[in-house]
């Protein structure tokens, strides 16, 4: 696969282009101005096969540029010969931006945004070689109208790029929103030219058009001002510490596919069934939603934020989110460790989740939300042994569900306003995923059939024992 990665950062993108190496990708250039992406593209017209675009790319000082930037991808969109061409951008902004849905409508479903799907080096691949779905990029179609913006996304196309070559080669001249600007090529004199490519010649655009330079550029001069990205994207095996498994204890992670779908209500749910079995149970607070401390002080009746890291209420223990809690030596201390992870983007302890024992995920079976699920695949490493869980559903909407994913166990969970008080369906639903999980591994829920069962099993075996001998 061959690759252009545009970005002003052009430290990031050497990191970038390193780490690609190890999964057969050529990165054929590294771009650090949209002008060079124009020129890169003529260079390596028949060979390039997509194009990581950063955000960052039209930056010239403190302007981010970003509808030049937009045209300049719509014209290369509009051009026959890079029809083909698969663009991922890298977004600095969040959903709702409007440059992010003038992509969205130029057929650009490829997005990595700051709270979205985890960046690394194998969901980088993954989206070149298997582009993400209308659907999961469908969040992106709508811009938030208090951004300011140059015109309504509605309307044509207004900005024209030009890049018209002098006769000697030397000069190009360039039009940009009506204003002209004469760059000299210094370079040209020690490199040899290449024949132009004129990507329009069988293409009429709209207003935004682009015509290549019928000359060759020299050396690219990295931008000035590098910028400190924060970006991951390392490996997603990298951190092998987390794949260990947790022995002794059985870790249930809860997680949601996005906000607000029962993750808290559904971890509490399922702490509480198991505790009233009689095991030693702590629900974790895996997010930064601080939803334990205001439990705790509505609990206790206070007004203001109880400063204790955990409290015990219905029978087992709550453990609230901090900074400097350590997982260890919780799992070392009960039987069963529910962890609360909610929106599985913003917890902080999502390696967690691929090595519990038993993954739950909150999901809709609305079916235009389907794309929530398949963003949350992106953002895990294990897969096969998911469960979903469905509040406020029923089996028709769960097997409907169940039909589409035909990989994962689906469950609909029982609509109950007070989660300390499982209802008789989703307590059944509890121990039919507990007992698939725990008779697997040699595990066992304390319930006092269950305890009546082992004893009679001892009490045959004992007699039969007696009996032969």
């Amino acid at each position: 696969m061959n690759l252009i990665i545009a970005t002003s950062n052009t430290e990031f993108a050497k990191s970038l282009r390193d780490n690609l190496k190890n999964d057969n990708c050529n990165v054929l250039d590294i771009v650090s101005c949209v002008e060079d992406l124009i020129t890169s593209m003529s260079e390596h017209s028949e060979k390039v096969d997509g194009i990581l675009l950063k955000t960052d790319l039209a930056k010239k000082n403190d302007d981010y540029r970003l509808e030049v930037l937009s045209d300049v991808v719509l014209s290369i969109r509009k051009t026959p010969q890079f029809e083909k061409v698969i663009f991922t951008v890298l977004s600095d902004y969040a959903e709702g931006h409007p440059l992010l849905a003038e992509f969205f409508e130029m057929g650009i479903y490829n997005f990595f945004t700051r709270n979205g799907i985890e960046f690394t080096i194998n969901h980088l691949v993954d989206s070149f070689n298997t582009p993400m779905s209308f659907s999961m990029a469908l969040k992106y179609r709508a811009a938030n109208k208090e951004i300011p913006w140059r015109r309504d996304l509605t309307k044509p196309q207004s900005l024209e790029v030009k890049f018209i070559s002098s006769e000697n080669g030397s000069d190009k001249d360039a039009k940009v929103n009506g204003e002209e600007r004469n760059v000299r090529n210094k370079n040209e004199e020690n490199v040899e030219p290449k024949k132009p490519i004129d990507l329009l010649s069988k293409a009429k655009t709209s207003k935004s058009s682009i015509a290549f330079p019928k000359f060759s550029v020299g050396e690219k001069i990295p931008s000035k001002d590098q910028i400190n990205d924060d970006w991951i994207f390392e490996k997603s095996e990298s951190s092998n510490i987390s794949k260990i498994p947790v022995v002794g204890t059985v870790i249930i992670g809860v997680a949601s596919v996005e906000k607000h779908l029962g993750a808290t209500n559904t971890a509490i749910s399922i702490a509480k069934f198991i505790s009233k079995a009689g095991n030693n149970v702590a629900l974790v607070e895996g997010n930064k939603n601080m939803d334990f401390d205001r439990m705790h002080s509505l609990i206790e009746g206070e007004k203001i934020t109880l400063s204790e890291s955990e409290f015990n209420y219905k029978g087992f223990t709550h453990i609230k989110y901090r900074d400097d809690m350590d997982l260890g030596k919780i799992y070392t201390g009960y039987q069963f460790v529910v962890l609360d992870l909610g929106d599985i983007r913003n917890s902080p302890f999502r390696n967690e989740f691929n090595r519990s024992h038993i993954k739950c995920v909150i999901a809709s079976a609305d079916e235009w939300k389907f794309h929530w699920i398949e963003e949350f695949m992106l953002n895990i490493d294990a897969t096969d042994d998911l469960v979903l869980l469905i509040p406020s559903s029923d089996y028709k909407a769960a097997n409907d569900l169940e039909s589409r994913w035909k990989k994962h166990v689906v469950y609909p969970l029982e609509k109950h306003s007070n989660p300390y008080e499982v209802p008789e369906e989703s307590g059944e639903v509890y121990e039919q995923l507990l007992r698939i999980y725990l008779d697997n591994h040699g595990f066992r829920i304390k319930k006092k059939h269950l305890l009546l069962t082992a004893l009679l099993g001892a009490l045959i075996s004992a007699i039969g024992f007696i009996f032969f001998i």
